[in-house]
């Protein structure tokens, strides 16, 4: 594997990246190339992030439709929201994962750091597909079921551990999912009363509200781009 590693030059010590490359060279060696190319990398980044792409997979136009207009609310949102995206690859291919599409961004920068602003926009983006198949449809799937659960998981994350809620303050409220093993399930008890999870609760459903009125807000006025997105996505499975 080195001498592939070389081809591109210098040293990787981040086993990220060094996965990445062998993802890229395993790619190469099928197809017989002396050297890793940036196609090799792109398709090693798609297959490593969102799985294998199953092109043999057939489904109905309808079901198809669906998927462009999802997956071209998610693009469009990342391409309007200043601090996600760019939009990298669009696709209405179905994946090992168990995905009909997918819309990938551009690797984000290595900032140290989170915002509130781009973890609101996080949840934006993550919304779009349910608002399009809403707006363009008048009816809504179960695809949409991964993104509302990230969605949540982010915004829960930014009232309970960051802070982020002026209401709750900055406070941290630990989860189940930090203090469970085995035996003390049975004695294990919320570090905080009802009542504040309940404001716990409806503070997440507030954040998760705005972020769904403001993904409506942006894809009824880009609706043209909607429709123009789907219709490309429809012809070319892939942009």
């Amino acid at each position: 594997i080195f001498p592939y590693f070389e081809v591109l030059g210098g040293y990787f010590y981040d086993l990220g990246e060094v996965f990445f490359l062998f993802s890229a060279a395993l790619l190469a060696v099928r197809k017989n190339k002396l050297a890793i190319t940036a196609q090799d990398i792109m398709d090693a980044t798609t297959r490593v992030a969102v799985g294998t792409e199953k092109k043999s997979h057939k489904y109905s136009e309808r079901a198809k439709k669906l998927t462009a207009y999802h997956e071209a609310g998610h693009a469009i949102l990342f391409h309007v929201l200043p601090d996600v995206g760019p939009v990298h690859t669009v696709s209405v291919i179905p994946t090992g994962a168990g995905a009909a599409g997918y819309t990938m961004p551009l690797p984000e920068n290595d900032d140290m750091f989170n915002t509130k602003g781009k973890m609101t926009q996080d949840i934006i983006v993550s919304l779009g597909g349910r608002v399009a198949e809403e707006l363009i449809f008048d009816d809504i799937t179960t695809g949409a079921s991964n993104d509302i659960k990230q969605a949540t998981k982010t915004a829960r994350n930014m009232v309970t551990k960051f802070g982020f809620s002026k209401s709750i303050g900055m406070i941290h409220y630990g989860d189940d999912d930090e203090e469970v093993f085995i035996g003390r399930d049975l004695a294990h008890t919320k570090g905080f009363s009802d009542a504040t999870a309940k404001a716990i609760d409806e503070e997440v459903k507030k954040i998760i509200d705005d972020c769904y009125e403001k993904a409506v807000k942006i894809l009824k006025e880009n609706e043209q781009i909607l429709h123009k997105c789907a219709k490309l996505l429809l012809e070319k499975e892939k942009i």
